[in-house]
């Protein structure tokens, strides 16, 4: 019998692009070359990501972080129908713990990497799949009086830059500090910010769109309004909330829903149907419709006031607080009546939608001083300042 001949490395490498991740860990053990093209090979990592968004097979997972009776992380499988069971979640350890009675705030997440801030004043990019974690420079806020007040993450494919935008408010002197970090130029810039009913934001965590983040701005008793941060010119911008007429609900909570911005709208209490209205034509005012109203059949089971409620592209997640600690409901956007269930011990929920992938950030490779040079006098001429 003739010998058969071992496949040529590149055939192999190619083929194992198209498996998902859970099964490329498994094979790490099989071989140190294996586990080093898998876990080290940031061109075999961007490949596997490429064809796995290709044939829309990315893994969408939840990551909610709780704080009683300790910090804690979990995982949460967001695609199957079982959400909630034992064998769709992971438990987590924290890589970087905070100081006892300290905090962790999910930032939010973009290919897979996920953005965190500890104690309100360590940054860090952390994969949960692959457990890379590396720290980002302080951002220099003077932190003895100030907390984090609002933010968000940004990915610009354009530039293959990750951007990450932190809002510091000092209650003692009223004032508020931006600053956005880029991870190609490695530096954090102050960003010029418009009046805001500071610290009224109604969202703490900004919603990405169209390569921009945004948060829903309190103005008064009867009025809300989108505030915008386009992460590629560093300027903020307003816009219309749909126009709601009325319709006798109370909250609204950004998200993306079909591609397009999103807002939902509830009442105050147990509800029965949430509304979904969203901009059709980006940046258009003109273009909101509501494009359903979910209705719900278990209304007990859903969050008051005090409730988180995390839009999603399919799906909706709230998180519910009881005696025993919160519970986690997700509602199908189609199927409403499978209500997945998770229990969770902590009260303070933090909670992300994330991708399992491979990706890690190497050695940083900043621009040449020239370059960031023109960048910031860019930036500026952008902000008016």
């Amino acid at each position: 019998m003739a010998e058969t001949e071992d496949l040529p490395e590149e055939i192999i490498v190619n083929i194992f692009t198209w498996l998902p991740v859970k099964s490329l860990i498994r094979f790490t053990s099989v071989s140190k070359r294996l586990h080093s093209i898998i876990l080290s090979d940031p061109k075999f990592a961007q490949s596997q990501f490429d064809a796995a968004r290709q044939q829309k097979t990315l893994n969408r997972r939840l990551l909610v972080s709780t704080d009683a009776p300790r910090l804690e992380l979990d995982s949460l499988d967001l695609d199957t129908p079982s959400f909630g069971e034992p064998s769709s979640v992971r438990k987590l350890s924290f890589p970087f713990p905070p100081r006892p009675g300290g905090c962790v705030k999910l930032l939010g997440s973009c290919n897979g990497l996920v953005f965190v801030a500890v104690d309100e004043k360590l940054f860090y990019i952390w994969n949960p799949s692959i457990g890379f974690l590396k720290q980002l420079p302080d951002p220099g806020f003077p932190l003895a009086e100030n907390v984090i007040l609002f933010y968000g993450v940004g990915y610009l494919s354009a530039t293959h830059d990750y951007k990450v935008l932190v809002a510091s408010y000092d209650f003692r002197e009223e004032e508020i500090e931006v600053e956005m970090f880029s991870l190609r130029t490695h530096i954090w810039l102050k960003i010029e910010t418009p009046c805001l009913n500071i610290p009224f934001l109604l969202d703490l965590r900004g919603t990405l769109s169209n390569d921009a983040l945004h948060w829903l701005n309190y103005v008064d008793d009867n009025k809300d309004e989108i505030v915008s941060f386009d992460l590629e010119d560093g300027v903020f911008r307003r816009m219309p909330p749909p126009n709601f007429e009325h319709d006798g609900k109370t909250f609204s909570k950004l998200g993306v829903c079909g591609g397009c911005l999103c807002v939902s709208r509830y009442p105050d209490g147990p509800f029965d149907s949430i509304d979904f209205w969203v901009m059709r034509e980006y940046a258009v005012s003109g273009s909101w419709i509501m494009l359903f109203t979910l209705k719900l059949s278990h209304p007990p089971e859903l969050p008051s006031r005090f409730g988180q409620i995390l839009v999603l592209e399919s799906s909706t997640v709230a998180a519910r607080w009881t005696d025993g600690g919160s519970k986690l409901i997700k509602i199908d956007h189609k199927e409403d009546e499978k209500l997945g269930r998770y229990m969770l011990k902590g009260v303070r929920v933090c909670m992300i939608e994330y991708e399992e992938s491979l990706l890690w950030i190497g050695s940083y490779h900043p621009v040449e001083k020239k370059e960031q040079v023109q960048i910031f006098e860019t930036h500026q001429k952008a902000s008016g300042s």
